[in-house]
């Protein structure tokens, strides 16, 4: 919930404006606040060449884990 009365006239004007455009002012607004598809395959290939956590447990250990927890509840 927005706790300031300006927020909101900010909010309607920016939704108003944002209305307004046309398509092609609508796709350059769309390129300007979502990141690029190269942003994103950037991150995937840096997040994929960090070394593993040694303190994350495995998969395995994360399905026993599961395995028992659901054991429990049903039990």
């Amino acid at each position: 919930m927005l706790k300031s009365h300006t927020n909101l006239k900010l909010v309607d004007s920016l939704a108003q404006i944002i209305l307004a455009l046309s398509q092609d002012e609508r796709a350059l607004l769309d390129q300007k606040i979502q990141p690029s598809r190269s942003d994103l395959d950037s991150f995937f290939t840096d997040l994929t060449s960090l070394p593993a956590d040694p303190d994350q447990p495995s998969l395995g250990e994360i399905s026993e884990i599961v395995r028992e927890v659901r054991q429990e509840l049903w039990a």
